[in-house]
């Protein structure tokens, strides 16, 4: 009994040491404080899919009522907005290299004698791909209002041969889950996944490193613990300012942009600190790998922050990677994480419908506190 009571205040020693040593250390204020901040702004109003008033340039040769309401059907469609017309399709190159329009249109002098007449006529759209992304959503945008202005042209030109109307498709489409389409609804649950990581594993890693640089290390191994209570000790704290982070992120997110918590709050939380469990686990390896700070943030970045953003389908989509990094994606937490996270804020899914993902994440918890506290024992053992 008095054994325990000795332990129990050793544990709660390790835990205010590590208090004691993030509010003297700057580096894990701003990490903990300012980067979770300055991430959620950035991606939130910095970091958008969504396309708008892409600037467009036209080259009417037809001058026509005909050609005028044609590019109507652009302007009105709130995609893009009117730069300039010009004269020559010299003048839309120069717009384009110049990178202040996006889109040229030019329109051929027959334009709307040859609609009129029911033959097809070309029209030229010249699209600046520099930007493959942008390029590929404006291309879509101008399919689409090409084939609703061809749409009504036919119906129109069979009205006028036989005096019947024909009936067209009504396209009514509704998006669930993100009516408004907001890439900031899109970015936010990924922004927990990655800044969970940085919070974790890049501050539980310099943990044991400072405490080996420092020369303390020693200390902790002569106290009444076992290498599971230093890591307890050592891992509370930053599971309690991650799960703090996580929180704050979900309310900002709520009071910036809107963003509701459609699901369950509470499994939004456990499965929020079975991942932060796996975050500091992971920190706890890597530290016990690496001889310095420098090297430990180096490593951290490399094998979990950056695999984190890259192949957790955070902005980059899966399915359209190479064969091998779908393979590597299947080891990394937050692409489970991530996949759990966005089903209950967005869709409002509860605990059955990720229950694969779920029991994915506690095995990677299990496996790497095994092999954190394995690491950890021949650490002090060597030393």
């Amino acid at each position: 009994m008095h054994l325990q009571k000795i332990r129990a205040q050793a544990l709660l020693n390790i835990i205010s040491k590590e208090f004691t040593q993030l509010s003297r250390d700057v580096r894990s204020v701003i990490i903990i404080v300012l980067i979770p901040l300055f991430l959620l702004i950035v991606f939130g109003y910095g970091v958008t899919m969504d396309i708008k008033n892409v600037n467009l340039v036209i080259c009417d040769f037809d001058r026509s009522e005909f050609s005028r309401n044609f590019i109507e059907k652009f302007i009105s469609s709130g995609f893009f907005s009117f730069y300039d017309e010009v004269e020559s399709v010299d003048a839309i190159d120069r717009y384009l290299i110049s990178g202040k329009v996006k889109v040229g249109i030019i329109i051929p002098a027959n334009f709307s004698n040859e609609v009129g007449a029911g033959r097809t006529v070309k029209v030229q759209i010249i699209i600046d791909g520099s930007d493959a992304n942008t390029a590929n959503v404006v291309l879509g945008y101008v399919q689409q209002i090409i084939q609703s202005f061809s749409s009504d042209i036919i119906a129109n030109f069979i009205f006028k041969k036989t005096g019947k109307l024909i009936s067209t498709v009504d396209l009514k489409p509704r998006v669930w889950f993100n009516p408004e389409l907001k890439s900031v609804n899109f970015f936010i649950p990924g922004l927990m996944s990655l800044i969970m990581m940085i919070m974790t594993v890049l501050m539980t890693s310099l943990s044991i490193s400072r405490e080996r640089e420092l020369g303390s290390f020693e200390k902790l191994i002569s106290t009444p613990l076992n290498p599971f209570f230093i890591i307890t000790g050592k891992a509370i704290p930053y599971a309690i300012l991650a799960f703090f982070d996580s929180i704050l992120i979900l309310l900002a997110g709520r009071i910036l942009f809107g963003l509701e918590v459609k699901g369950s709050l509470l499994l939004l939380l456990l499965i929020t600190a079975v991942f932060i469990l796996c975050g500091l686990n992971l920190g706890l390896i890597i530290s016990t790998i690496t001889k310095s700070q420098q090297a430990t943030m180096a490593v951290a970045f490399i094998s979990s922050v950056v695999p984190s953003f890259v192949l957790s389908d955070f902005v980059f989509p899966i399915r359209n990677m190479p064969f091998v990094l779908q393979l590597i994606s299947y080891f990394i937490p937050a692409r489970y994480y991530l996949e759990v996270i966005r089903g209950v804020i967005l869709k409002g899914n509860g605990i059955w419908e990720h229950i694969s993902s779920i029991s994915i994440l506690f095995v990677f918890m299990v496996w790497t506190f095994g092999v954190g506290t394995m690491r950890l024992k021949k650490l002090m053992r060597e030393i």
